[in-house]
């Protein structure tokens, strides 16, 4: 190639680029309104095997960097690739998504590198381009990403239970390679979520909860947590009520004890909406969606969880009680072990499990002793 040549088609390519959105925009969730779901499910297979090849170019363009294939192999693949990539798009059915994929391609085309690959480019030149190149490779890659994606989540959906959740991050690290363009796609996720039929998004934790489609079992679950909160307030009441000798908690306590399960409770849901707003902060997001229409759907996508804190909450409540007796009960002191439940409960199992271990030793020798007499 020489030099006047290069300068030319180096210069078509920042063309293109300016000329189109692009490198730039993206593409929302989903295809075309008026797309057969035959068409999608082609058009997405197709999409799946070009980014298959795209991110093998990746690879390639990662090793001829650091100097594992020589140029002239590069060039080899390079061709086999623009090929095979430009065969998969010319029949993939032509949504504007697929548009806005054909011409970043197109834009790849358009590189020196990729339109004349057996061409000498000097050193630097040759390294500016496998940059290039790169960019937009990874650009792609998002793009189908973003076409892709939603369907196999949904996928993942269908197959779960209420209550279960998709590790986003995890499943997904092969078709997105890049955590941060992950999460881009979390967000879009979030922001439409009528592209997921049955799941809410939590960007900051990376999951995706499955939901019940039922509109009853949905109710029963919200009503199931209610009933769930009386029991543990009976539980507190009939504790108060049980006649064992030195017994901690005795029946003139009881409102006290009520008004420190409530404190407790507080320091719960302070706990979770502090270490979500730190979330946010340390991943520099916007502040986290939150739509009253879609409690119950959280209710009933988190019913599991829900019940393990109120279970945790409760064996918090019973310890502080137990340990420093009903009197010295505040609902400061409350509100802390809410707050600080996990800690708590590790502390209380500690002691709990020393306590064990001592009258089981005492046990052990009460019996060695008997036997021997």
């Amino acid at each position: 190639m020489t030099d006047a040549s290069f300068g030319t088609e180096v210069a078509a390519a920042p063309q293109l680029a300016c000329a189109s959105p692009l490198n730039t925009q993206m593409a929302p969730p989903g295809g075309a309104r008026d797309e057969q779901k035959g068409d999608g499910e082609e058009r997405n297979q197709r999409l799946r095997e070009v980014r298959d090849r795209v991110l093998d170019l990746r690879a390639v363009l990662s090793s001829a960097r650091t100097g594992d294939i020589t140029p002239a192999e590069l060039a080899s693949y390079v061709e086999r690739t623009r090929d095979e990539v430009g065969n998969l798009l010319r029949i993939i059915p032509g949504a504007e998504p697929v548009r806005r994929v054909a011409g970043l391609w197109a834009q790849i085309e358009a590189t020196p590198l990729v339109h004349n690959p057996y061409d000498t480019l000097n050193i630097q030149e040759y390294l500016r381009q496998l940059n290039v190149v790169e960019v937009l490779c990874r650009k792609l890659v998002f793009q189908i990403g973003l076409i892709t994606i939603p369907e196999r989540v949904n996928e993942w959906l269908r197959l779960a239970r209420p209550g279960y959740y998709l590790p986003f991050h995890d499943v997904f690290a092969d078709e997105l390679p890049d955590f941060d363009e992950r999460v881009k796609v979390l967000n879009y996720l979030a922001w439409a979520p009528r592209v997921l039929t049955e799941g809410l998004v939590n960007v900051e934790l990376g999951l995706i909860y499955r939901y019940s489609h039922n509109a009853v079992h949905r109710y029963l679950t919200a009503a199931g947590v209610a009933i769930a909160f009386v029991v543990a307030s009976a539980l507190i009441v009939a504790a108060c009520h049980l006649s064992l000798p030195d017994w901690p908690l005795p029946p003139t306590r009881i409102g006290t004890l009520l008004v420190g399960w409530a404190a407790v409770l507080i320091g719960v849901v302070v706990h979770i909406g502090i270490s979500t707003t730190k979330q946010v902060q340390l991943q520099g997001g916007r502040p986290p969606i939150i739509a009253v229409e879609d409690a119950l759907l959280w209710i009933n996508a988190r019913f599991g969880y829900i019940l393990f804190k109120l279970l945790m909450a409760l064996m918090g409540f019973f310890a502080l009680a137990f340990t420093t007796g009903a009197e010295k009960v505040t609902p400061f002191s409350m509100f802390l072990v809410g707050y600080s439940l996990d800690s708590v409960i590790e502390i209380f199992g500690v002691s709990l499990e020393q306590r064990a271990s001592t009258r089981m030793s005492a046990l052990k020798r009460r019996l060695a002793l008997e036997l021997m007499g």
